[in-house]
């Protein structure tokens, strides 16, 4: 027989006027969303929302919205707190939407009744329910659920390190009056889901037995209404506070997923993009122990955690210039936020307009050559390299052009970290002209930054790109150069831009065997050297500070020679270094038999295959 419905209860206003308002500011922030994108983003969208990348965005939602997968990855008990919070909670909504539609044979009502239906209908008769698992048995399953988490997430508050993070986030006011309304949510769902089985003799093996408890001590029906205003007025709270907060990101993380699958990116020209990733940052703080400026720094907001928190709340900071720009939070992002091009384009937006040094180009028109070799600003600070690249061009017997051989010519990266865009854009243009023009077939730059400018910004068609140890693995692997492996312990170095910022891993672990009879690079994530481009704001003191650190870490197993593929990277861990600094260039120009090059064979020793231009320029 079916239970009778009472679909109202004057408490049920407090929930459904936060709830309201909510929905309505996140509604008017997708419209804005969209809106904000630029036309090829919009057509994007408008081809992708009925494929299958619909589904598959669907599929990340759940994994990472309600899972949380990528942060079981940093430490299984954050990611279980993370994920019986969302989940749980998700499920309690799901089930009691179920279960009220079952039972009140009712599709359509108002969304209070599925979050009060224990009000509204007090379950099964206890103790019987409690072997029946019915809607009242999940129902108090994933409250357990989500109260393990909470438990968990007051751990984290206060003890950080349980958890597997060393530092945790500082929260704004709002936030702590958020957070506050989070933890009492669940527990007075508890008291008054408890009270209401008690006051029945209904419930199941949670609700129900901390009810049978409460009856044997006092009358619990005069607390029923009590407690469920109490739950009504926490969650108007948690609901008027959640669009000011970091918990923005349960409704905006959806969207962002979404949009990303669509192939959709931050840039300049998608305002609506680059705002909702703001909004999707979680605040979670699994940024802030990778960033090698929190212990040097200590107490300055500097990670992208508070990055986001500034531009989000229109709070112009000046510490985002300490910034390192190594993406070492953005690989760790459980968000995934493109974290290094919001940077860029906030320091774009500050720096418009500005007159500031364009880094003007140096041209080389001269004979074409199958191979041009770019320097770059860096390595020009570092002679020895170029002087190691001559020899190894030469003993190669290669065809080369020294485009930048006096100096002045720069990439445009640079620019770009410290957001003057425009200036970045006129070196690309000349460069881009005198590469097309000069007739070569690969391009050798000896500077990761320089490396992944030409790799992700310029169109060079017909013209391949190598850093160097690309090029000197190549040579070796095909005979050109011939080296003599020296019985030492090595360890090294992989530069931010080469390793975490262009894939380059393979390359330079493979030099290393060639070369050294010990590899003893410890198991860590590539280490920023302290002297990134991309943080003007940063003393001396303090680049030397980061510098040490990585020079500590990578002698742990003490080797006898630290190895670095790149030139800011050696003129920055050199000088704190009592073992010697040396890039792969200079390595192998050291290591080099020289002999007479036989000329180039067309096929390899190894695979048969043709020489590419690398091997035979």
């Amino acid at each position: 027989m079916q239970k009778v419905f009472h679909p109202f209860d004057p408490f049920v206003l407090l929930f459904t006027i936060g709830f309201s308002f909510t929905g309505i500011f996140f509604l008017y922030k997708i419209i804005r969303w969209i809106e904000g994108l630029s036309k090829d983003d919009k057509e994007l969208l408008n081809s992708s929302i009925f494929s299958g990348k619909t589904w598959k965005a669907l599929g990340e939602v759940i994994r990472e919205s309600l899972l949380h997968k990528r942060i079981f990855g940093v430490d299984i008990r954050l990611g279980y707190m993370h994920a019986s919070l969302a989940f749980g909670w998700f499920m309690l909504i799901l089930v009691g939407n179920i279960e009220s539609v079952y039972y009140s044979g009712r599709l359509f009502k108002p969304i209070y009744v599925s979050v009060f239906w224990r009000f509204f209908d007090p379950g099964p008769t206890f103790p019987k329910s409690v072997y029946m698992p019915g809607f009242a048995f999940w129902m108090d399953f994933f409250l357990l659920i989500v109260l393990s988490g909470l438990g968990l997430a007051i751990i984290k508050r206060f003890r950080s390190t349980w958890l597997g993070l060393k530092h945790t986030t500082k929260q704004r006011p709002v936030d702590r009056i958020a957070l506050t309304a989070l933890w009492l949510i669940f527990p007075i769902r508890l008291l008054a889901e408890s009270a209401t089985c008690g006051a029945n003799g209904t419930g199941s093996f949670l609700t129900g037995t901390f009810g049978h408890i409460l009856s044997l001590v006092i009358n619990p029906e005069p607390l029923v209404l009590p407690f469920w205003w109490f739950y009504s007025l926490v969650l108007m709270l948690f609901f008027f506070c959640l669009p000011f907060t970091r918990y923005a990101h349960i409704p905006s993380e959806a969207v962002l997923i979404f949009l990303r699958k669509y192939g959709i990116r931050v840039s300049k020209s998608s305002p609506g993009y680059t705002d909702l990733s703001v909004h999707s940052c979680s605040a979670c703080g699994v940024c802030i122990d990778p960033c090698q400026l929190t212990d040097t720094l200590p107490g300055r907001p500097i990670q992208s955690n508070y990055f986001i928190k500034s531009i989000r709340h229109h709070e112009p900071s000046a510490v985002q210039w300490d910034c390192l720009q190594c993406g070492r939070c953005e690989k760790v992002c459980p968000v995934g936020l493109e974290l290094m091009p919001l940077r860029q384009i906030n320091r774009s937006d500050i720096a418009l307009g500005s007159k500031a040094n364009t880094y003007g180009h140096f041209g080389r028109n001269g004979q074409s050559r199958r191979i041009l070799y770019f320097a770059g600003c860096m390595t020009h600070l570092t002679p020895t390299i170029i002087r190691s690249m001559t020899l190894i061009f030469n003993q190669a017997g290669s065809s080369w052009q020294f485009y930048d051989s006096e100096g002045g010519a720069c990439c445009g990266r640079p620019l770009k970290l410290a957001g003057q865009s425009a200036g970045a854009a006129r070196i690309k243009e000349q460069l881009h002209a005198d590469f097309l023009a000069s007739g070569a077939e690969l391009l050798v730059t000896s500077c990761p930054i320089c490396y992944r400018m030409f790799k992700e910004d310029y169109t060079l068609p017909g013209i391949k790109v190598l850093h160097h140890t690309q090029y000197i693995l190549e040579l070796m692997e095909w005979g050109r150069i011939k080296v003599d492996k020296k019985e030492l312990a090595a360890s090294y170095h992989e530069p931010c831009e080469l390793g975490r910022g262009t894939g380059v891993i393979r390359e330079p672990r493979e030099l290393i065997s060639e070369l050294y009879q010990v590899d003893v690079t410890p198991k860590i994530e590539g280490l920023c050297c302290g002297g990134s481009l991309g943080a003007p704001g940063l003393n001396l003191a303090t680049r030397r500070a980061v510098a040490r650190g990585v020079v500590s870490e990578l002698s742990i197993n003490h080797p006898d020679i630290l190895i670095t593929a790149c030139p800011l990277c050696k003129k920055s861990l050199a000088p704190v270094s009592e073992i010697p600094v040396m890039d792969f260039a200079e390595v192998v120009a050291k290591c080099m038999i020289h002999e007479a090059v036989p000329s180039p064979v067309l096929k390899s020793h190894k695979t048969g295959h043709k020489q590419p231009v690398s091997a035979m320029g």
